[in-house]
């Protein structure tokens, strides 16, 4: 039984070092041999864990996958104005950003395993802004519009940002950009003029 808590915080150290890879390198950049050293394991430990780097990085996005589809549709479920709504879900989405990079980094990946992997877990972080997009046309929060298309521009502003963050064209911490940054989406969706 106490064996259990350490296979599991080895996993977690791998799958953590492999999102630091991934995100930096891109999966294709990355081996076995540098995630294990990355995550202070042997390959051998790796392959406990995992079948193949494949699996590995799948179960990665999986992870921030998962962990920004809740995000979003948390703000969805919450009482309130969309505007403020929209400002509180940009703001935890940069602080998310600020406390763990590699989450969006990764997101922003165009690998055909991720594809893979939205295509087999059915839901996404953009069917969820989606969702929250349509509540609020319905309601008559935002104007009509093409709510597809502007949850895959504001996604889309989120992965530029965390991207322009690490090849330096940003500083960090994003989350101080938050009220710039929903300005603009403000203005993408037609309730502002963005930043003045």
């Amino acid at each position: 039984m106490k064996k259990k808590p350490h296979v599991d915080s080895k996993k977690k150290d791998i799958l953590q070092a492999a999102m630091k890879l991934f995100a930096e390198k891109g999966v294709d950049g990355v081996s076995v041999k540098e995630i294990g050293a990355e995550a202070g394991v042997t390959d051998a430990a790796i392959y406990k864990h995992f079948t193949n780097k494949d699996a590995v990085a799948a179960e990665a996005f999986e992870e921030y996958c998962g962990r920004y589809t809740r995000l979003v549709d948390d703000y969805a479920a919450r009482p309130g104005a969309f505007g403020e709504r929209l400002s509180s879900l940009v703001t935890r989405v940069l602080v998310s950003y600020d406390e763990d990079k590699y989450g969006l980094l990764l997101l922003s990946q165009h690998h055909e395993l991720f594809t893979e992997v939205l295509l087999s877990r059915g839901r996404q972080p953009l069917d969820a802004l989606q969702d929250l997009l349509e509540q609020a046309v319905n309601k008559g929060d935002i104007p009509p519009q093409n709510t597809r298309l502007t949850a895959v521009l504001i996604i889309g502003a989120f992965t530029q940002l965390a991207v322009s963050t690490m090849q330096g064209e940003l500083e960090e911490p994003l989350s101080l950009l938050a009220n710039e940054v929903t300005a603009h989406l403000l203005a993408l969706i037609g309730l502002g003029k963005g930043p003045g």
